[in-house]
C-alpha cells in the first residue's frame, strides 16, 4: 500500500494506492485527524467519466469527516487516475461489463481490507454511496463483500453492470443484510423508471425509495442529501 498524506485544518486527507490482481487502484481517504476511532467507513462512488476528485466525493467526504467518519472513495476501473484511463471504453463494448464488474467488487474488497490493517477504521460499520455508475458497480460490489452496514445507490436500475434483479444470476439477493435507500430521479433519461422499480422491489431487507426532481446528470445536493440521511439513520 504506498500512501502520502497531508493536514487539512482537523482532517487528514490521505491518499493511497492498492495493488489489486497487478494493477494500482487510487483512493483517497478523509478523516479526523484527532480520533482514535474506530471510526465509520463510508465509501463515497463517482459515476462514469469522473474520478474521486470530484466534488461528490471529495468535498463531500471532507464534510461528512466531521462527523467522525472516515470517508472516500476509489477511482473505478479506466477512470480517474488509472494507468490505463479510458472512462468511455467501457461503454462502446459492454461485452466488457461482467469483468468490470468483477474487478470493481475485488477491488472495494481488497481496498477494505488494507485500509482497516493501517487505518482505525471500523469494517462493521461501514456504508456505501455511488451514483449512477458508481452504483450499478456497487450493488454488486457490496452484496458480494458481505460486510456493508447501509448503502444508497443513486440513479440506478436493475439491467446493464447491476445484472437482473432477482433469479440465479443475480446479486441483489444478497443484499439481505444491508439497509438500501434507492435514489431516483423522476425525469432520468438513462434509467427507466421501471428498471428501478424492479430493483428495489427485488432488495430483500430493510429498504426505502426516494424520488428526486430532474434528470440523470442532475446530481446535486439533493441527491447528496437524500443519501446522507439515509446513512446517518444506520451507522
Amino acid at each position: 500500500m504506498h500512501v502520502r498524506e497531508e493536514l487539512i485544518g482537523d482532517l487528514r486527507e490521505i491518499r493511497y494506492s492498492v495493488e489489486v490482481n497487478g494493477e494500482s487502484v487510487p483512493g483517497l481517504l478523509i478523516l479526523p485527524a484527532s480520533e482514535e476511532g474506530p471510526l465509520p467507513l463510508v465509501f463515497l462512488q463517482h459515476p462514469a467519466t469522473s474520478s474521486k476528485e470530484d466534488y461528490f466525493v471529495r468535498d463531500v467526504a471532507l464534510r461528512w469527516a466531521q462527523r467522525g467518519w472516515a470517508c472516500g472513495g476509489i477511482d473505478a476501473p479506466l477512470h480517474g487516475e488509472r494507468a490505463n484511463f479510458d472512462p468511455m471504453g467501457l461503454f462502446r463494448d459492454r461485452s466488457r461489463y461482467p469483468a468490470i464488474v468483477d474487478q470493481f467488487a475485488n477491488e472495494l474488497t481488497a481496498v477494505i481490507d488494507a485500509l482497516a490493517g493501517h487505518y482505525p477504521v471500523d469494517p462493521a460499520r461501514m456504508a456505501y454511496i455511488g451514483y449512477s455508475m458508481g452504483s450499478m458497480l456497487g450493488v454488486p460490489a457490496v452484496a458480494r463483500d458481505g460486510r456493508f452496514r447501509v448503502a444508497a445507490f443513486c440513479l440506478v436500475g436493475e439491467g446493464g453492470m447491476v445484472g437482473p434483479a432477482s433469479g440465479a444470476d443475480s446479486d441483489v439477493p444478497r443484499l439481505e443484510t444491508v439497509a438500501v435507500r434507492i435514489v431516483g430521479k423522476l425525469s432520468d433519461e438513462l434509467i427507466p423508471r421501471e428498471a428501478t422499480d424492479a430493483l428495489y422491489a427485488a432488495l430483500p431487507g430493510e429498504k426505502d425509495i426516494s424520488w428526486l426532481p430532474g434528470g440523470h446528470f442532475e446530481i446535486g445536493p439533493d441527491v447528496i442529501r437524500a443519501a446522507e440521511e439515509w446513512v446517518v439513520s444506520h451507522l
